[in-house]
Formats: C-alpha cells, structure tokens, sequence
C-alpha cells in the first residue's frame, strides 16, 4: 500500500507544479500575447459556432467562437496610457487584417454590434461597430495592462518606424525587469548585499 502512494504523491506534486517546469522548463508560454478579437454572434449561428458571455457592462449576448482578428493580422502597434489608469494601442492590421476588418464593420455598422478584445484569455475591452473601418487601424482603447502593453512594444514595430531596420528586428520578450516591477529572486541570485 504504501508503495502505491508514494508514486501517486510524486504525480500530485508534479502535476501541481507550473506547467512550464513540466514542458522542460520553457518560459515562451509565460512570454507569449495573444490577441483574438471576436465578433458578436447572430442569433442564427447556433451553439457550435457561438459562446455565450457576459460583456464588461454586465450585457449577456454571444461572441463567434472563430476570432475576426488575431495578433497574427498585427503588422505594427502604437501603445498608449488609457485615461483610467489602464493601457491601450493603435494596432496597425496587415492586408489580411484590414480586409476582415473593413468587411465586417460595414455589414454590421449601426446594428450595435460588438467586438471583444481578448487579451491572453482575458477580455479586455468591448466595441461598439458604430462605422465601417477602412483604414486598418483597430484601436484598444483601455483594458490593457503595463505588462502586456510592454509586450506588445517588443513584439511588433512601432507604427509609422515598420520600414525602420532597427524595428524589423525582433526585440528581446519583456521582462518584469524591464518595465520597472520588483526583481525575481531568480534575478538576485549571486548578487551582493548593499552596504549601509
């Protein structure tokens, strides 16, 4: 009996653990951003290609269970502070992008619509379609935090700087060191104390 639960106490303990120490210690899940903007669901879609959701306002109604917009269709970004203390950004939206867009914001202009902004599973913002979006600049207005918006800067080039060579390289992932948050004690090991 007791060699059964040995085991089976390793299995709890390691499955407890974060899942990048049982991917091989990986951090790119932990340093990844992911951008899914949905549309709202037609009554007509069905249950297989809709979600139900509970809006930031508190409205319930459906979102597409495909993204219009993914962090894939982000050509370029202009990262902001939102007058509420949180984040926001101009994304910039390639060919692809802009065309989804531009498309969807027309058939659906003046019918009160939303987009969800969906950052890392979170919701982060929601948008009224009230006009046709032609100029393949999607706008976060808020709901942004200083983490992922540090992100974003590094991940894509500023808008306006694409053509820039020093912007088409890809920038180092953002760290807590970085963006001014308070060491890891990873990021302390070996250092000396501070002499008084």
């Amino acid at each position: 009996m007791k060699r059964f639960l040995f085991p089976c106490a390793v299995l709890a303990l390691l499955l407890a653990q974060e899942p990048s120490l049982l991917a091989g210690g990986s951090d790119k899940k932990k340093d990844a951003l992911t951008i899914r903007i949905h549309g709202e669901a037609s009554p007509e879609d069905g249950e297989k290609f809709a979600v139900p959701v509970i809006l930031l306002d508190g409205r319930k109604t459906s979102l597409s269970i495909m993204p219009l917009l993914s962090e894939h269709d982000i050509k370029a970004v202009y990262p902001f502070k939102a007058a509420d203390g949180s984040c926001g950004a101009y994304l910039r939206l390639n060919a692809h992008g802009t065309d989804l867009l531009t498309q969807y914001s027309i058939e659906n202009m003046g019918r009160n619509k939303i987009l969800a902004v969906m950052v890392n599973g979170r919701q982060a913002a929601d948008l009224i379609v009230d006009k046709p979006v032609r100029d393949g600049i999607f706008v976060i207005p808020s709901g942004l935090t200083i983490v992922e918006d540090a992100k974003l800067a590094t991940a894509y080039p500023e808008m306006g700087q694409e053509n820039n060579p020093d912007q088409k390289k890809k920038r180092q992932p953002s760290s807590p060191v970085n963006i001014m948050l308070p060491p890891k004690a990873s990021d302390l090991d070996g250092a000396a104390a501070p002499s008084h």
